[in-house]
């Protein structure tokens, strides 16, 4: 009996232990979390910048180095959330009814030495980005004819031409004349003296940039603002890991970073971005070209399921490349749903001359046979970083991942440092199985690597004199293919007349039997659908790019479904740039950045080059000359690339700011300044 008691006192005790135990050990987490995020510093904000080239904000091209100058350097406008320029340097402006002009009065602002902000600092900042070609501001300023210094704080910025956007023209960061005329540009000294809200107190490679909040800022300061510690690291993979390591506050992610903050110490606030995808449709194809067809593919397309299932919904859809919240968007227009019962009732309506023939599109992105072919394994991932560098020359947008349009419409670079490079994807997704590839759906073109994967061995082999005639072989039997469709069309089409069948294609016998002659010039809907059944479209995609390539391989299911054959094409950088180049295509998912000044004519005359109707519209936008206008032509624009089906809109992808939780804040983001409002940051409690 006695025994019984111990053993039982004994066991009362070791559960004690043990529970014990198990809460000291959550205390523990919980107190390693506190400890580690102890790392940074409780009294400052942590951020990280790869080693800047310059402190000079009109001559920095890096995009971390750029989010901080901006925390230093103010310009006379700023855009807010939804992308619209609103006032920061300027007291009151007036534009012009022309649009050629603006009357500026400044707020009574200081520079952080004490000196007043003047006019003359916003003229010398137009004359020194002009004189900086590689400026990622010089394109804003190209259009102005000359400032006009009319008072300390009056001004007058005449316009060459009439400039709808003054206001978004006019967001670049205003440096001072005092400091810098006369001196290097990129002097260090000279370019600590801003005009925001925070200052810089010291500068060091070695142990970073101390920022300092400015009390004598001319606008609000919350109590609660902290000063900022700025480590330099190697590299922008070290920017992401100072935050992944707690040593580092904040940084934006992209969704191939986001796994590695997916805990409790961080949040991860997300916001709509700048990256434009959409799916082009080669019109030069005579198919392509007859709207039907294109209404055709979009009724079978579920625009819906590629954003939720090829971008996990993490894209806003829209139909012109621009903010979804600019004022310049027209909300209330909208496509025609996804309804796969409809594309027969648009093939029925095609109509398409004889004298235009329609011919397979073959992809030779590399002047070469197709020389890889995949097993159906995954895509190779996106191996883009999350922060990359801008172009060193901006202007106005950008294709991403490298790809550009036709010869002598190529997209220009982004405006200003930006989050996406033209040699790598701007985002991409986690990589994702391929699914439903039938044989020989899918190929790679890989111009220096000399291999085949095949379909059912999953393996490869060297590219052999016998392999290679195989290729060559494959493509003179499509070619003849080709040749043979239209004699087929032909041929039908007199049978079916001497058989009485085609009541659409009247034939008058000339005398003597000699010509025949057709009166109906146009192919019958017999003739349209045995030439639909009778090619494969391409769709070619950036192999590194994973969610546009589950999009088009979405968009090749939807299409087998309505009974149109196509086939995925993934290409690398540069084969995308010679396909789209050489319109070796049918359709093309691809994408572009968006500027920061919201004219979209230069996208949209790559995603639609040579239609008269759409650049007489978008020609309009040289006549603008006020808000009211610009929505009536984006308006008439939208509404008529919806109403031709022009191309498939997917939207602007999301973006993501990574924060320690030891941060609490309510501020909205947006991707040209990244730590806007960070003076609303508190400490959490």
């Amino acid at each position: 009996m006695k025994k019984i008691k111990v053993l039982s006192i004994i066991l009362a005790i070791s559960l004690a232990v043990g529970g014990c135990t198990n809460l000291k050990s959550d205390e523990k987490e919980s107190n390693a979390i506190k400890n580690n995020s102890e790392k940074t510093y409780s009294d400052k904000i942590q951020l990280a910048i790869q080693k800047p080239n310059t402190i000079n904000p009109i001559t920095n091209t890096d995009e971390s180095v750029l989010n901080v100058l901006n925390l230093v350097y103010d310009g006379l406008f700023e855009l807010n959330k939804n992308y619209n320029a609103v006032p920061k340097l300027v007291k009151n402006s007036k534009i012009s009814p022309d649009s050629k002009q603006i009357d500026i009065v400044l707020k009574n602002a200081k520079w952080h030495d004490g000196t007043p902000i003047t006019s003359e600092d916003v003229a010398f900042t137009v004359s020194s980005i002009k004189a900086n070609k590689n400026s990622p501001y010089n394109y804003m300023v190209q259009n102005i004819a000359n400032v006009v210094v009319t008072g300390d704080k009056e001004l007058t910025i005449n316009f060459n031409t009439n400039n709808p956007f003054i206001k978004e023209n006019l967001t670049f960061p205003i440096i001072s004349k005092k400091q810098l005329e006369g001196k290097d540009i990129n002097n260090i000294d000279a370019n600590k003296i801003g005009n925001g809200i925070y200052k810089i107190g010291n500068y060091s490679e070695r142990e970073g940039i101390s920022l300092k909040i400015n009390k004598e800022y001319y606008g609000e300061i919350p109590k609660s603002a902290m000063d900022i510690n700025v480590n330099i690291v190697p590299n922008e993979e070290a920017v992401v890991s100072t935050v992944e390591a707690l040593e580092s506050d904040m940084v934006k992610a992209d969704s191939n970073n986001l796994s590695r903050f997916q805990n409790k110490r961080f949040k991860i606030m997300k916001y709509e971005g700048r990256d434009y995808d959409a799916v082009l449709i080669n019109q030069s194809n005579p198919l392509l070209s007859n709207v039907n067809f294109r209404r055709a593919i979009l009724s079978a397309i579920d625009r819906n399921a590629i954003i939720e299932n090829g971008y996990m919904g993490n894209i806003k859809p829209v139909y012109i490349p621009i903010n979804s919240n600019s004022k310049y968007y027209e909300k209330s227009l909208k496509v025609e749903k996804y309804n796969p019962e409809n594309v027969n009732k648009y093939i029925k309506k095609i109509k398409i001359n004889k004298k235009d023939k329609v011919k397979e599109t073959q992809v030779n992105a590399t002047n070469k046979p197709n020389n890889k072919v995949n097993s159906g394994k995954n895509p190779s991932k996106d191996t883009s970083t999350q922060n990359k560098k801008p172009e060193s020359n901006g202007s106005e947008n950008k294709p991403s991942n490298g790809e550009t349009q036709a010869p002598n419409q190529d997209v220009k670079p982004e405006n200003k440092p930006s989050s996406g490079g033209n040699d790598t994807s701007s985002s991409s997704g986690s990589s994702d199985q391929t699914r439903n590839i039938q044989r020989n759906s899918v190929y790679y073109l890989d111009e220096d690597r000399q291999e085949v994967y095949e379909n059912t061995e999953d393996k490869k082999e060297e590219l052999t004199p016998e392999t290679n005639n195989n290729i060559i072989r494959r493509t003179k039997k499509q070619e003849e293919k080709e040749q043979n469709i239209e004699e087929n069309i032909q041929k039908d089409n007199i049978n079916n007349v001497n058989n009485g069948k085609d009541a659409n294609n009247n034939i008058e016998d000339k005398k003597n039997n000699k010509v025949v002659k057709e009166k109906n010039p146009y192919y019958t809907e017999k003739e349209i659908k045995s030439m639909i059944s009778s090619i494969t479209l391409k769709i070619i995609v950036n192999r590194e790019n994973s969610e546009r390539v589950k999009t088009a391989n979405m968009i090749m299911e939807n299409l087998k479904a309505a009974n149109i054959k196509s086939e995925v094409v993934l290409l690398d950088s540069l084969g995308m740039q010679k396909s789209l180049q050489n319109k070796s295509y049918d359709l093309a998912v691809t994408g572009w950045q968006i500027s920061s000044v919201p004219n979209i004519t230069e996208i949209m005359k790559n995603i639609v080059p040579n239609n008269a109707e759409l650049n007489k519209k978008l020609d309009e936008l040289k006549n603008a000359t006020n808000e009211e206008e610009v929505k009536k032509i984006y308006a008439d624009i939208e509404k008529y690339c919806i109403d031709e089906a022009l191309f498939i809109s997917i939207g602007i992808k999301d973006n993501y700011m990574i924060i320690n939780k030891r941060l609490e804040t309510n501020n909205y983001l947006n991707d040209y300044d990244q730590y806007r409002g960070i003076e609303m940051f508190r400490q959490a409690k």
